[in-house]
């Protein structure tokens, strides 16, 4: 993730693209960096970023939404069996390819979901790394003492991150 943003902050800032506000542009500025054909990898990376992710989400979403209201969940189980589960994926794929359809901007809403998930990224990061660090829950398999120190890095990290995001935008 750092190298793509790494590289896209590199091309958009040598060619003068910093304003980015819709997919034409942001194809349009790596033509620059990549030439006459960069539309054709700007459209498969765009249709893959959004094709592979929404089963995963969506399926992510429903367990952790069905586990939380103490639902039965998972694929291994029938429509009968979870219908919350199944009711809530089909939910999620469906409004997520109806905002296809709606005026919303697409790089808009992706900047808004990535800042959305890095901010919640630390928080989650923290009950991963108590739980994870519980002998009682976690028996002999819990977090040592280099996969807490690391953990707490990444929590210092993200926090951090959120931090100057904060201040630059005076949120």
């Amino acid at each position: 993730m750092f190298a793509i943003i790494t590289a896209t902050a590199a091309t958009l800032g040598r060619h003068g693209g910093q304003d980015i506000t819709s997919a034409a542009q942001a194809s349009g500025t790596l033509k620059l960096a990549a030439g006459s054909l960069a539309w054709v990898l700007f459209a498969l990376g765009f249709v893959g970023s959004g094709t592979l992710p929404v089963p995963v989400l969506a399926g992510a979403g429903s367990v952790g939404l069905a586990g939380l209201l103490g639902k039965p969940r998972g694929l291994s189980r029938s429509y009968r069996n979870a219908p919350l589960f199944y009711t809530l994926i089909i939910a999620g794929t469906l409004g997520g390819t109806a905002l296809t359809l709606t005026s919303v901007n697409p790089i808009t809403l992706l900047v808004l979901v990535a800042g959305v998930n890095g901010i919640a990224a630390a928080p989650f990061l923290i009950v991963v790394m108590i739980i994870s660090g519980n002998r009682r829950l976690m028996g002999d398999s819990r977090n040592g003492a280099l996969a807490a120190v690391l953990g707490l890095f990444a929590v210092a990290l993200m926090t951090a991150a959120i931090a100057m995001l904060a201040l630059l935008t005076g949120a």
